[in-house]
């Protein structure tokens, strides 16, 4: 009764002038006795909980489509960014559907971008930050007969800049959330150990994802007194139209099957297994 007391005190301090307050208390207090004298319990009333938000990158097709009707179909408040929203008919279809997605513009390479949409979500709560955006660039263009300079400053700044200062700008709004984590997803291409089996080539995005790598181990360094986890996570070869940088042939998985499987990685990522390159399957790749 002390709890439901305490309920309506500020749901009345909320809603209810002043003036009429005493008589509402009166006819609480004889509703209560009533139920206590028929040996009814009246229980506390439950508050709903706010449901986590997760903030993704590259969002308007591929992996961050299918991360973004995922997460919101488990009622998560998503945060859908992509460099043109107006572009975007299908993520705008889903926004249509799913109120509890909010679409936003934002260039990963575009620090003034980046840095407008943090201030607008200064006093948010972020619970997963997820940089999904980044680019194979084509592959003619990066090997031992031919390197294109500009493919390279673009595949660079895309994929290992763009998730530095994405997680930079948001790090305090990830630090103020419940969960308190930072995703970046990367591949086995980026594994100085597995080369050996992978090949050569893919120079630019090999060189993208082992920086992206090196910057997911020290970011959990320097946000570590903040309490951010950060995941770097393998989605697997997954049948996007990132292929089309490539001349890749072989089997491939479902953007569905892989979303889902990296999903359940990031609720299960931990203090003990943060900062780990992770396949999306749950074992770990060498450096």
């Amino acid at each position: 009764m002390t709890e439901a007391k305490e309920t309506l005190n500020t749901l009345t301090a909320s809603v209810i002038p002043q003036r009429h307050r005493p008589l509402t208390h009166f006819f609480f207090a004889v509703l209560m006795a009533a139920f206590v004298a028929g040996g009814i319990l009246v229980p506390p009333v439950a508050v709903a909980a706010e449901p986590p938000t997760v903030l993704i990158t590259g969002a308007s097709r591929g992996m961050g489509f299918e991360f973004t009707q995922q997460y919101a179909e488990k009622g998560w408040t998503v945060i859908a960014t992509c460099r043109s929203p107006a572009e975007a008919d299908a993520l705008q279809a889903l926004a249509a559907r799913l109120t509890n997605v909010t679409i936003a513009a934002m260039d990963v390479t575009d620090s003034v971008q980046i840095e407008a949409l943090a201030k607008e979500y200064q006093h948010a709560s972020i619970d997963v930050l997820l940089n999904n955006a980044g680019i194979f660039g084509y592959e003619h263009l990066q090997t031992l007969d031919v390197l294109d300079y500009d493919t390279f400053e673009q595949v660079m700044a895309v994929n290992v800049y763009g998730p530095l200062k994405v997680s930079q700008a948001f790090a305090e709004s990830v630090a103020a959330s419940n969960q308190k984590k930072i995703v970046t997803l990367t591949t086995g291409l980026g594994s100085m150990t597995l080369t050996e089996q992978t090949g050569g080539g893919y120079y630019f995005y090999r060189a993208s994802k082992a920086g992206v790598n090196i910057v997911g181990r020290a970011l959990a360094e320097d946000l570590r007194d903040q309490g951010i986890l950060i995941g770097l996570f393998n989605p697997g070869i997954v049948n996007t139209d990132f292929l089309k940088w490539t001349t890749y042939k072989g089997p491939t998985i479902e953007p569905e099957e892989a979303v889902a499987h990296l999903i359940r990685l990031i609720e299960g990522l931990n203090e003990e297994n943060h900062a780990i390159m992770t396949n999306y399957d749950g074992t770990p790749i060498p450096w």
